[in-house]
């Protein structure tokens, strides 16, 4: 069952900013990195889904140890230190068209939403070169440091990022098509760790797993809409064993109004950021 924009979407136009050309607006799945030094990576799964101006990306090892019949509290401290190599965030793009030699993607640190870990792995801008007819993007660091190539599996027909309300830490649902990004923060602080001089979870947990095991508890879910089912079902997570479940994400595109407050399957209280329509 395909997404359409007649049947899963009832709004019309657009609603809230839009930071980033339509171009960019989509699902997009690394193939690969390539360093300065010629080493190259095609095994770490990266996702980067882009709205009309909110980004989440996923970025989780290949070999990542298989924890899907496991909850947090079941995790032993390894397990624990496993999880903690991931890297997420969730923040809002920025575009220049007018930069040579390519226009760039921009990720400002005062305007992330969530991070994974304590510090910016990638803190440099993107310059952006498209080819295949909009289905590959070339990444690459102004620097020289690496180059990342993406590719789009469906250009989506629509896209939306949403924000719920009712809730301590932050939790935000990033959707484009067939594709969503469900994002929920940790009760504890990684950014704060950073500014006691701490770059990554590892440095943080290898002496206190019950703080690491709080770190961690940050959710990056990706999924995808099912063919059978039409249900959107998590397929990667940092929280592994939420994979393969569904991700309720339906209401949001069932709401006449987009300035309204929306209410989810279990009654809690979202607002759309933004809209964007094909």
């Amino acid at each position: 069952m395909a997404a359409t924009k007649d049947d899963q979407i009832s709004m019309v136009g657009e609603f809230g900013n839009r930071t980033v050309p339509e171009m960019l607006i989509g699902c997009w799945h690394r193939k690969s990195i390539v360093f300065r030094d010629g080493k190259v990576d095609t095994a770490t799964k990266v996702i980067w889904l882009q709205t009309a101006s909110g980004v989440a990306d996923i970025r989780i090892p290949g070999d990542r140890r298989d924890l899907s019949a496991k909850t947090l509290d079941e995790c032993s401290p390894d397990d624990l230190l496993a999880l903690a190599e991931q890297d997420c965030f969730a923040a809002v793009t920025l575009f220049d068209s007018a930069t040579t030699p390519l226009p760039t993607a921009i990720w400002p640190p005062e305007l992330d939403i969530l991070r994974f870990q304590p510090a910016v792995m990638f803190p440099e801008d993107g310059w952006l070169e498209w080819r295949d007819n909009g289905l590959t993007m070339i990444e690459f660091a102004p620097s020289g440091a690496y180059e990342e190539d993406w590719r789009l599996r469906e250009k989506p027909d629509f896209a939306f990022h949403l924000k719920r309300l009712d809730v301590d830490c932050v939790e935000e649902i990033f959707i484009a098509g067939n594709e969503a990004i469900r994002a929920r923060g940790k009760a504890v602080s990684a950014r704060s760790a950073h500014d006691g001089g701490a770059n990554t979870l590892l440095d943080l947990g290898r002496d206190d797993p019950s703080h690491l095991r709080a770190l961690v508890d940050c959710e990056f879910s990706y999924a995808r809409r099912s063919q059978a089912t039409g249900h959107y079902q998590i397929e990667l997570s940092t929280l592994p064993w939420l994979e393969q479940s569904r991700l309720d994400v339906e209401w949001a595109m069932r709401d006449g109004d987009p300035s309204a407050v929306l209410q989810d399957s279990s009654g809690s209280r979202w607002r759309i950021l933004s809209l964007w329509r094909r």
